[in-house]
């Protein structure tokens, strides 16, 4: 979905902005006067803007038009369309023209191809992309000089996993119809192109918005959804002081968006249940409205369960719906009537995100999502609570399985890689408290005490290339000590002169594990490049352990400056 418009969309709202332009380019609405030209300004950082979204790329990037230039916009179409042409011969790439949709209405247009049947354009004033057309002419050239109408922007907050159920579940004319039916206005966060900006609506973040329908099937007009508002009165009355105890995580997209059932809602998903299995007769509905909330049959298993009518198909007589006990959505035919109580009873599944205090780059995080994933279905039949600190649409939690917050077990952790078989096989040493208490009492310590007749096997301190270190004597070596380093691989070496370990440093112990980066295909690898970016111990990692392992090895991935260490050692071109 990312780049342009699905086909329909797309004919949608191309079909819009021809309504809008047919009704706008009456001859009351034409400015054909250069006094009419507007100063189009492009946004700066603190703007404010009453805008209309002209166009959505995806969740995250779309175009807005500054509603103040709006009627100019509008107008321009009936100015194309009485300007006789000059154009002669074929545009280049590049330049700007005027172009005729097959609507046959006109729009400022640049050219992207040239092909043999036609051209690609994009319309400039309202940042549509990839447009075929065949009928095009030049600009007057009131209209070359100015400034395209329409300007890129984006959301900061929008993850992967927005996008991909956006695109999976094909919400995005449900978006657009949003957009297009509602004021909005812009507060813009940058100076350049792409735009970051913040979209509100009387007062409400769009993005919140946007979130409730992509996530839990609630319908941007519906403000008042009376199944999520018992959801939002039962967590205030009973889980903002108090844990409580959680039956099942699922479904988990990532970290930021799973469901909990919790030992409540397992109780409300039964009396649910059997309230639905007790109706002997239901009352059809047969065209519900956007938000309604039914009891609708699922055409795949041809069970009941409430859900939300999220919009009608113009070519069926389907309608796609949110389960909402379910959280998914799917297309229904029949629709009933429910009762009070399941019109007005608390969801079954809570939408939950963790709350994450640590400031991570994106492939870290996609990392964490993946080991989040694996270690609920690791802890399953553990003892597992919640703890909701912030009461929203999306639940911010704390969530505990045996005793140990799970944020805990997923953080990146700073290692350093002390012994390298292969990219598959390699030995880590965690920057434990105990590593950063050797570490500190090594370079504190000003006098060491020589150690003249060391015993076999025990741990001492010796000085190697100005720096020391505690290592295992392993015996005589032509007058000198033969030695394995302790904390770091664990390869002999052979010094002068031995040092009395500090006994606050005597019974300390570093982690070490054995990991794997878990790649298939080994070959595709570098293990010379991996063995060189390591130097010997030198280097310091952040590590995520994806999957737990303590037989063979932990499947992990490095990130070195915050990038995936994987990418750097691939032989395959990127």
């Amino acid at each position: 979905m990312v780049g342009k418009l699905k086909n329909d969309v797309k004919n949608e709202v191309l079909t819009e902005f021809s309504t809008l332009l047919s009704v706008e380019n009456s001859p009351t609405k034409e400015l054909n006067s250069s006094n009419n030209i507007p100063i189009v300004n492009k946004p700066i950082l603190g703007d404010v803007w009453n805008v209309n979204v002209s166009n959505i790329n995806s969740l995250k990037y779309f175009y807005v038009q500054n509603l103040n230039n709006y009627d100019y916009i509008q107008s321009i179409g009936s100015e194309l369309d009485k300007y006789d042409s000059t154009l002669k011969k074929l545009p280049k790439v590049g330049h700007l023209i005027a172009v005729r949709d097959s609507n046959g209405l006109w729009y400022r247009a640049k050219v992207q191809s040239i092909t043999d049947l036609g051209l690609n354009v994009s319309y400039i004033d309202f940042g549509i992309t990839n447009v075929k057309v065949t009928d095009y002419k030049d600009l007057p050239k009131a209209l070359t000089s100015i400034k395209p109408m329409a300007y890129r922007c984006y959301f900061k907050k929008v993850l992967k996993e927005d996008e991909n159920i956006l695109s999976v579940q094909g919400l995005l004319d449900s978006i657009y119809k949003f957009y297009g039916a509602h004021k909005i206005t812009a507060t813009f966060l940058s100076n350049n192109d792409p735009y970051l900006v913040t979209l509100s609506h009387n007062g409400k973040d769009v993005l919140d918005i946007l979130y409730n329908l992509v996530w839990d099937g609630i319908v941007p007009s519906i403000s008042d959804d009376p199944i999520n508002l018992a959801k939002l009165k039962m967590l205030n009355k009973r889980f903002l002081k108090s844990k409580m105890k959680v039956v099942l995580v699922e479904p988990i997209f990532s970290m930021n968006h799973f469901f909990v059932e919790t030992e409540l809602s397992y109780e409300t998903s039964k009396t649910i249940r059997t309230e639905i299995e007790n109706q002997k007769k239901w009352i059809p509905v047969f065209n519900p409205e956007e938000g309604q909330i039914v009891i609708a049959k699922n055409t795949y298993d041809l069970k009941l369960y409430r859900a939300r009518v999220i919009k009608k198909y113009e070519d069926s007589e389907e309608h796609k719906c949110f389960l909402i006990d379910c959280v998914t959505f799917v297309n229904c035919l029949e629709m009933f009537e429910p009762s009070d109580y399941l019109c007005t009873a608390p969801p079954v599944k809570i939408h939950c995100s963790l709350d994450i205090s640590i400031n991570v780059s994106n492939h870290i995080l996609e990392s964490m999502n993946l080991a989040f994933i694996n270690e609920i279905a690791e802890c399953k039949g553990k003892s597992t609570f919640m703890k909701i600190k912030k009461n929203e649409n999306t639940c911010l939690i704390d969530l505990e399985v045996s005793d140990l917050n799970i944020i805990q077990v997923i953080k990146p952790c700073e290692v350093k890689v002390i012994n390298v078989k292969n990219c598959n096989s390699f030995k880590v040493q965690l920057n434990s408290s105990g590593a950063q208490k050797i570490s500190n009492v090594l370079k504190s310590t000003k006098n060491f005490f020589p150690v003249s007749n060391p015993e076999v096997f025990q741990i001492y301190i010796a000085n190697i290339n100005k720096q020391f270190k505690r290592v295992k004597y392993i015996g005589e070596y032509m007058g000198n000590f033969k030695v394995k380093f302790v904390d770091e691989v664990p390869i002999n070496v052979v010094v002068y002169e031995l040092y009395a370990l500090p006994k606050s440093i005597m019974n300390v112990v570093t982690t070490d594990l054995y990991c794997s980066l878990g790649l298939e295909n080994i070959t595709n690898y570098s293990n010379k490049l991996f063995i060189d970016i390591c130097n010997n111990d030198k280097v310091k990692f952040k590590m995520v352990v994806i999957t737990n392992d303590h037989i063979k090895a932990h499947i992990v991935r490095l990130f070195l400056d915050s990038k995936d260490i994987t990418s750097m050692i691939s032989n395959q071109p990127t």
